[in-house]
């Protein structure tokens, strides 16, 4: 594996959980550096950590919030 991907997984927690709880990705990295996009991406989606994923935790927070505020008055 390149020096630069073993760099970028021990400094990012979420990417060392990922990477040893799916230990299959050693295989790919290893043969293919521009499989880390894919792993990236499967990261995220799994940790949510999408752009998407934070505008709806944001947009449920609003609702909560809104709602609790409504029930006050």
């Amino acid at each position: 594996m390149e020096y630069f991907l073993q760099q970028k997984l021990l400094e990012d927690k979420n990417f060392k959980r990922y990477f040893n709880e799916n230990t299959n990705y050693i295989k790919y990295l290893n043969r293919d550096p521009e499989y880390y996009k894919v792993f990236m991406r499967e990261m995220k989606e799994r940790y949510k950590e999408r752009t998407t994923d934070k505008l709806n935790d944001a947009i449920n927070t609003i609702d909560i919030v809104s709602s609790i505020i409504d029930t006050l008055k």
